[in-house]
C-alpha cells in the first residue's frame, strides 16, 4: 500500500478541523457570525471525512469518533437557542401599597335542604 501526500494531508486537515470544531462545541454559538463560521468549518470537515481513508487515521474506531464529533456539532448548530426562546423578561416589582392583590373566591357551599330541615325538626316527646 503506497501512501500519497494528498491522503495524508486530508487526514491532517481533518484533525486540525476537529480541534476547531471542539472549540465550537464548547462555546454557546450565540453570535450569528460565529455560527456561520462553524457551519462553514462543518461543511469542510464533512467533505474531508468522506475523502479520508480510515487506514491513514489509525483505524475504524478513529473514523467513528470523528463521525460522532460531526454529529454533535451538526446537532449544536441546527438546534435553536432554547435558552433565548424560553427566557422570560424580568417583571418590574410594584411599589409598596400599589400592588394589586387578587384573591381567589371560595366556591359557595351547597347545603342539602332536606338534611337541613331534618336537623331542625324537634322530636315529639311521648309522655303519657
Amino acid at each position: 500500500m503506497k501512501v500519497s501526500k494528498s491522503d495524508l494531508s486530508v487526514v491532517q486537515n481533518l484533525y486540525l478541523l476537529q480541534v476547531d470544531l471542539a472549540e465550537f462545541l464548547q462555546s454557546d454559538l450565540s453570535n450569528p457570525q460565529e455560527r456561520r463560521i462553524a457551519k462553514e468549518r462543518m461543511r469542510e470537515f464533512s467533505s474531508l471525512l468522506r475523502q479520508a481513508d480510515w487506514r491513514y487515521m489509525g483505524g475504524e474506531d478513529v473514523l467513528d469518533s470523528l463521525k460522532d464529533v460531526q454529529e454533535q456539532i451538526v446537532r449544536k448548530i441546527n438546534t435553536p437557542r432554547i435558552a433565548e426562546k424560553r427566557a422570560v423578561p424580568s417583571k418590574k416589582k410594584a411599589a409598596p401599597g400599589k400592588a394589586k392583590v387578587v384573591s381567589k373566591k371560595k366556591p359557595k357551599r351547597k347545603t342539602n335542604i332536606k338534611a337541613g330541615k331534618a336537623a331542625t325538626k324537634k322530636k315529639k316527646s311521648t309522655k303519657r
